[in-house]
Formats: structure tokens, C-alpha cells, sequence
């Protein structure tokens, strides 16, 4: 059965890391796959050391800087401020204004870009396209696919409202994966046919966790203090994911545990770009000074999990899923998150870590206080928590569970 991935994500990112894994555990004799990436994604030579073949695309084909700044010099003038209905530097309200951005995004995008994308298809005449992420990230590949005759297959990974063009190609869409109940709940409630879709939770490698350094080999090797209680939150550095909210946390925990320090683990994203230099800034603007550091990215996961005593979750919007709270659980470390999202099906409260009131900075810290105080409970929670991530979401029940929606479509697939 020949597999077509889909993944037009401009880099690294969680979606990529699940395919990775889904790749490393099929059944090459059952399932012979093919990836489509986005032209420069970073991720396609790691992929093709794995053995399979990668294909890229340009994910535009306009360079959409000079697009975006050539748009802005018409509605500086007056012709365009009348044309958009707006003053100068405005938003543009008016419906002319609307359709014409609208037709000159699906003339040098969305068509140029589903033509491509339906050559790919073509050319690679799969049994199936899986499409790793949401349907409004995917529009394009969707619809090529669609004309192309294949049967598709969409891995729900990011949650926004369902437009227009949403509605339409998820029509055509054969099943929907979910990765938690929250995006099954979400999806469903816009429409996606309950009997269409199946809650299949990420999985984590967990060999890559089976023989961790201790705590304080792991600090030495990161170059971390030996005798300070550390909290982390590990995640691309962008607005939702809420460092921010955890510095302000930050202020209260050391406020109460003068000896504690923070680790901000991640790089910036490519569409966010000032947001690093913000969290720069609030860190001296709260005076924090040395307890809290920006370490960047860190490709060695379990070590820096090895090396702390709390993760904290800070997503200021509903996480999909939440595979770094995995991660740790499979470290034994006790997890804080937000109450919502994928979240409340990774961490059992008052069990493997402690639920806190979303975006609340002040519960954030309490929750972080609580088990930097008691040693001996965040030890406990997090061997729960290890328990609980070895028996509910390792790679293999992950695999397991995709190559058997697979066989939905056509005959049985067997692990590798």
C-alpha cells in the first residue's frame, strides 16, 4: 500500500516529529511511503536518511514579503484608501477591498499550489494521501488530491473555526484523525461526522527513555547549577505557547522559592521573529536576572527533562495535545498544565501532576510552588506519570493504531 505524506509546515515542528515516527515503525513490506514537504523544510534530509523517499514543493510561488509590502503602498494612497474604505496604515473593511485580497491570494498561492500539488499526486499514484495536519492548513493539498482520485486521510494536529472552504473540502476527506478528545470534541461539533473520525493519541519513543542520567549528571552536562530546584517549559518560542505567562509565574515562584531557577527551552519560530527579544525584555523588566534562563534549542530532550524537577505547560490556548508533557512523564517528572485542552487527556490532577486555571499567572506559580516545596510528591507524580505514559501513549500503540485506520481503506497492515 503506497502512502503519500503530506506536510507543508515551513519547519520543525510536532506534526513532524509524529510522522517521523509513524515512518520508523510501518511495516515497509505493507506500507510503501513517500513524503511531500514544503520546499527548504529543514526536516526532508532527516527524513530521507530513514529510507524514504521526499519530495518537495514551493510552499508559494510569489514571494509573498514583496506581495504583502506592495499591497501596503496601494492602500497608502488615496486610490487605495478609497478602494479598501479605510485610512491610511488601516485595516481594509470594505467588500471590494475583501475580494480583491482574496482573488489575488488564490492566484498566487491556492492555484499555483494545488497544481502543483496534484502533479505530485499524480506522479506518485498512492493508495492514499495522509494529510499530517488540519484541513484549513491544508486546503490545497486536499482539493489536489480530490482531483487526483485519491482517497485522503487528515491528521488533526491545530484547532481553528471551520470556514467556508473548510466545510467543503472536509466533505471529500475519507477519515479524520483526532489526537485528543478535545480536537475529536471540536471537530465533531463543526460538523465531521462522529463515524468519520478516530482518537488516536502521539505517541513518544520511549527507548529514548529507558536509561536516563541522573539529575545531577544531566545538570552537569547542561551546565546547570546542582543545588537549585529547577522548573522548565520546553516548546517553540511563539506567542500561545505562553512563556510569557510563565515569566510573570516566574516573579511569584522565586518570590517564594528564592533558589529557584527557570529554564526557557526552544528556539523562535520562523513567522515570530520579535517575540524571543520580547521574552528578553519581561525577564529584566520583572527583574529576574539569574533565575531564569533562555537556553535555546536543545536537541538532547531526555537529558534536559533528566535535569529538572517540575515541567510547566503554558499554552495560553487550547494545546491540541501536548507531546513534551509526554516526554516528561516518561522522565518521572511531575507535569503543571493548563485544565483544557489535550491536556486533560496527558496529566491526571493531583495524580501524575496539578491542573492550574488557564492563562492565570498566579495559579501557574502556586502549582509550581506546591511541588518545588514537596520533593516527595513531585517524585511520587512523576513515577505515575511514567506509568501512566508507558501504558497509554507509546510509539507503538500510535503506530498500531494509524496503520489500522490504513487497513480501513484497504486490507490489513502489520507492524514492523
Amino acid at each position: 500500500m503506497k502512502i503519500l505524506y503530506v506536510d507543508l509546515s515551513p519547519g520543525l515542528g510536532g506534526s513532524l516529529v509524529g510522522l517521523e515516527q509513524l515512518l520508523r515503525g510501518l511495516d515497509r513490506a505493507a506500507c510503501e511511503p513517500v513524503v511531500l514537504l514544503a520546499a527548504r523544510n529543514p526536516a526532508s534530509d532527516h527524513l530521507r536518511t530513514l529510507g524514504v523517499p521526499v519530495m518537495t514543493v514551493p510552499a508559494f510561488t510569489v514571494d509573498t514579503a514583496r506581495s504583502t509590502a506592495l499591497v501596503r503602498r496601494v492602500k497608502g494612497t488615496a486610490f487605495g484608501q478609497r478602494l479598501s474604505g479605510a485610512p491610511a496604515g488601516g485595516r481594509g473593511s470594505s467588500l471590494l477591498w475583501v475580494w480583491l485580497r482574496a482573488g489575488r491570494n488564490v492566484a498566487t498561492r491556492t492555484l499555483p499550489l494545488t497544481w502543483r500539488l496534484y502533479r505530485a499526486i499524480r506522479a506518485v499514484r498512492p493508495d492514499v494521501v495522509h494529510i499530517n495536519d488540519a484541513v484549513f492548513l491544508n486546503r490545497p493539498a486536499i482539493a489536489a488530491a480530490w482531483l487526483a482520485g485519491a482517497p485522503v486521510i487528515c491528521h488533526v494536529r491545530s484547532l481553528r473555526p471551520f470556514e467556508f472552504w473548510d466545510r467543503v473540502w472536509a466533505r471529500t476527506v475519507r477519515r479524520f484523525v483526532f489526537i485528543s478528545r478535545w480536537v475529536a470534541d471540536d471537530q465533531v461539533a463543526q460538523g465531521i461526522p462522529a463515524a468519520k473520525g478516530r482518537l488516536i493519541h502521539n505517541g513518544v519513543d520511549l527507548a529514548r527513555y529507558a536509561r536516563l542520567p541522573d539529575r545531577q549528571s544531566a545538570r552537569g552536562a547542561l551546565g546547570l547549577p546542582v543545588d537549585r530546584p529547577i522548573v522548565a517549559v520546553l516548546g517553540r518560542l511563539v506567542a500561545w505557547k505562553g512563556q510569557d505567562l510563565f515569566l510573570h509565574a516566574m516573579r511569584r515562584v522565586v518570590d517564594a522559592v528564592p533558589n529557584a531557577l527557570g529554564l526557557i527551552v526552544g528556539e523562535t519560530e520562523v513567522y515570530s521573529r520579535d517575540f524571543g527579544p520580547r521574552l528578553q525584555a519581561l525577564a529584566a523588566e520583572l527583574a529576574l536576572g539569574e533565575a531564569v534562563r533562555f537556553t535555546g534549542y536543545q536537541a538532547d530532550v531526555p537529558t534536559v527533562l533528566a535535569a529538572i524537577d517540575v515541567l510547566a505547560h503554558t499554552s495560553v490556548a487550547p494545546e491540541p495535545f501536548g507531546r513534551t508533557m509526554v516526554e516528561a512523564m516518561a522522565a518521572g517528572r511531575p507535569v503543571v498544565a493548563p485544565a483544557e485542552g489535550g491536556c486533560l487527556d496527558i496529566v491526571v490532577d493531583g495524580v501524575t501532576g496539578l491542573l492550574y486555571k488557564p492563562r492565570d499567572p498566579e495559579a501557574l506559580a502556586q502549582a509550581i510552588v506546591r511541588l518545588l516545596r514537596d520533593p516527595q510528591m513531585a517524585e511520587t507524580m512523576g513515577a505515575a506519570g511514567r506509568t501512566r505514559a508507558t501504558g497509554l501513549f507509546t510509539q507503538e500503540r500510535y503506530v498500531s493504531a494509524v496503520a489500522g485506520l490504513y487497513g480501513e481503506l484497504k486490507g490489513p497492515m502489520q507492524l514492523s
